[in-house]
């Protein structure tokens, strides 16, 4: 996805505002698959959502992030299914990660809408579309995926997640990891709170980063999901890859997010290539804007 548009403007819906494109497209060209999504500094006394999203390949030769929203620019698809945003990070040791990531999110969306379509049950409509999701993944031979995924509806949000991509929710300037990651660690984690390692063989097992769950699996066992967590004006919801998360702490992730910067998910990037690290992984930062 390399389009970013030009010009914006707001959709009143009840209780919600999106963003619709008024202009022509605008292709970037600078790096391939790294997305910009134009933002407005423009206060209305209503919530609405904003989008905001960048990508960068880091020190890799691929890019197996990849992201995705619903047609949040077309306000009968809002007012139905609400806005959907997804992202999955291709597993680069395994095979055709890049795919992997692509295929997963797809069918996550669409699943999502035909499942959405027949009820209104968006906790059952997320986890089908994630096991479809799965499924498109097994069919990308040898392939791994992890997915961090959110529904706005309304003043609610929904998320579901397999693997270590995060959902991060920023509030009166603290950040909060909201989803559970499927780590090796939490195992490791319970086996020294049992006294069974300690807490330094817990902390440098080299398999702590492991993922115990995620797309790709025969059959996919540990999901973690919320429903109906309130939002209010100014949170910030992201969804980010393993490749902000270690390279930035949590006190630089919250102090782009309290900026006034119309480009908080670029500048979030920007400063994980600054850390120069020379194993960088693929970035990628999305977020929904509740103003």
């Amino acid at each position: 996805m390399t389009a970013a548009f030009q010009r914006l403007k707001y959709i009143d819906i009840p209780g919600v505002i999106f963003l619709r494109r008024t202009g022509e497209s605008k292709r970037l060209t600078k790096r391939e698959d790294k997305i910009k999504t134009v933002s407005m500094n423009e206060k209305i006394g209503m919530l609405y959502v904003m989008p905001d999203n960048a990508q960068e390949l880091g020190c890799r030769e691929e890019q197996q992030d990849y992201f995705a929203y619903n047609d949040i620019f077309d306000m009968d698809v809002v007012k139905k299914f609400g806005c959907a945003a997804v992202l999955s990070d291709g597993m680069g040791g395994l095979k055709n990660g890049r795919d992997a990531a692509v295929a997963g999110v797809e069918a996550f969306l669409q699943s999502y809408r035909d499942y959405a379509d027949e009820s209104d049950d968006i906790d059952s409509a997320m986890r089908e579309a994630l096991l479809d999701a799965n499924e498109a993944v097994k069919r990308c031979t040898g392939a791994g995926a992890t997915m961090v995924a959110v529904i706005v509806k309304g003043s609610c949000l929904n998320w579901i997640s397999v693997g270590d991509s995060r959902i991060y929710l920023f509030r009166n300037n603290c950040l909060r990891q909201l989803n559970r990651e499927h780590t090796y660690a939490e195992e490791l984690d319970s086996m020294y709170r049992r006294g069974e390692i300690s807490r330094e063989e817990a902390l440098n097992n080299p398999e702590r980063r492991a993922l115990t769950s995620y797309l790709g699996l025969p059959e996919i066992v540990n999901i973690d999901q919320k429903s109906d967590f309130h939002l209010l004006p100014h949170d910030i919801i992201m969804l980010c890859s393993d490749g902000l998360y270690n390279t930035l702490s949590d006190d630089e992730i919250s102090y782009i997010l309290s900026s006034e910067s119309e480009t908080i998910a670029e500048d979030l990037t920007r400063a994980s290539l600054m850390k120069n690290n020379i194993q960088q992984d693929n970035i990628t930062v999305v977020l929904l804007k509740i103003i």
